[in-house]
């Protein structure tokens, strides 16, 4: 399947508008006052969006102007939350729980009824629970899915973990992402993001062998944003790291960030002689700024190799900040040329620690088109280049 850049960025507004009004749904209904954090369009596998710990969810199918399921899920304490909030003390009442799934769901779809001038129909509400990829069954998920439509919610004042997935079906994808002039093969985007799952493996063993912690690569994926949108994708937690641009035929930028705790043990790790990090200045500083070259050269080198080109990276500039004031100021420069981005992200962890590491890449749009354009959907990073063997 093509999918055409301009239709996924009008559909990409749309999900997010269906999200805004969900919110608005729940805030009237509860009485919490949320908002959306994040809306993506994810190039998704079932391993992508199989999170390994229990919730509770409302699954719902729909069909008409699109068709295919939904699956909005919680946590238990955020669905202890909800049933507080409207049932004080009087302990689970699973049809509580669907009509909130109801009522949040039909914000989502209504949105996507509008945009396309039509009724979408919904079919009632059931409750499922267990881990992520049980509920990923439960829904019956095409394990070959291509894009998914998904969405966070979150709320003012309350801890609330609230996850919505909408699964087109293939004919309704089909039908609603191909067509313009701008297309791009899905088995080329599923190439990169394979590429990129390689580079992040690179970096990890890179990580392991200059500190000496076993990291592995805990997750990585493709996603298409608005622009604007790309901070919400961050923690909002402060992060140690670099900010790289790379240019060549295909450019953009990268972001490696450390939470501060595992920034101090790679600075411990790399700096002799230290034993407690109290700032990130002088040569904690430029260790960290080492690290972030050797991996970004890691990420990047298996995507050169398979486009068969150059691609120079800059060098590092230190950042410690809040993950989403990071991005901001790549959001600035990427905003003054094209309106979506397609964001690539991996989450480095360690099996003996709390260690996190997240790695980003930007590249800008244009250039992917480009490089795209040229791209073997059968090659791969299996070869070797600077960073090592891939």
């Amino acid at each position: 399947m093509n999918v055409d850049i301009e239709s996924l960025g009008t559909f990409s507004r749309t999900a997010q508008e269906g999200a805004q009004r969900a919110a608005e749904n729940l805030t009237g209904m509860t009485g919490i006052e949320t908002a959306v954090d994040v809306t993506e369009v994810t190039l998704a596998s079932a391993d992508d969006l199989a999170r390994a710990d229990e919730r509770v969810g409302i699954a719902i199918d729909f069909e008409g102007g699109i068709d295919g399921t939904s699956l909005l899920t919680f946590s238990p304490e955020t669905e202890e939350t909800l049933l507080d909030t409207l049932l004080p003390g009087e302990g689970l009442d699973k049809s509580a729980v669907e009509e909130v799934g109801n009522v949040v769901t039909s914000g989502f779809v209504g949105g996507w009824a509008d945009h396309l001038e039509t009724t979408i129909d919904i079919t009632p509400p059931e409750y499922v629970e267990g881990s992520g990829e049980e509920l990923l069954d439960e829904v019956g998920f095409d394990r070959n899915q291509a894009f998914v439509f998904r969405s966070e919610v979150s709320a003012v004042g309350e801890e609330l973990d609230i996850e919505f997935h909408m699964f087109p079906d293939d004919d309704s994808l089909r039908e609603m992402l191909t067509g313009g002039e701008d297309q791009i093969p899905v088995e080329k985007l599923t190439t990169l993001r394979e590429m990129a799952r390689t580079g992040a493996e690179t970096a990890s063993e890179t990580v392991s062998a200059m500190t000496g912690i076993d990291t592995g690569v805990d997750i990585t994926q493709l996603s298409f944003v608005p622009v604007e949108a790309v901070p919400g994708e961050l923690a909002d937690r402060q992060h140690v790291g670099v900010v790289l641009e790379f240019e060549g035929v295909l450019g953009g930028y990268i972001l490696i960030l450390f939470d501060e705790a595992s920034a101090r043990d790679v600075v411990t790790a790399l700096v002799p002689g230290t034993d407690e990090v109290e700032s990130f200045e002088g040569p904690q500083r430029s260790a960290m700024k080492e690290i972030g070259n050797v991996m970004t050269s890691s990420f990047i080198d298996g995507w050169a190799n398979v486009l068969d080109t150059t691609i120079d990276i800059s060098p590092p500039q230190f950042v410690h900040d809040m993950g989403r004031a990071v991005a901001q100021s790549v959001v600035a420069r990427l905003g003054q040329r094209q309106a979506f981005a397609f964001l690539f992200d991996a989450t480095l962890r360690a099996d003996d620690r709390e260690f996190d590491c997240e790695i980003y890449a930007i590249p800008d749009e244009s250039g992917l088109q480009s490089a795209l354009d040229d791209l073997d959907p059968d090659a791969t990073a299996e070869r070797t280049t600077k960073a090592g063997s891939l």
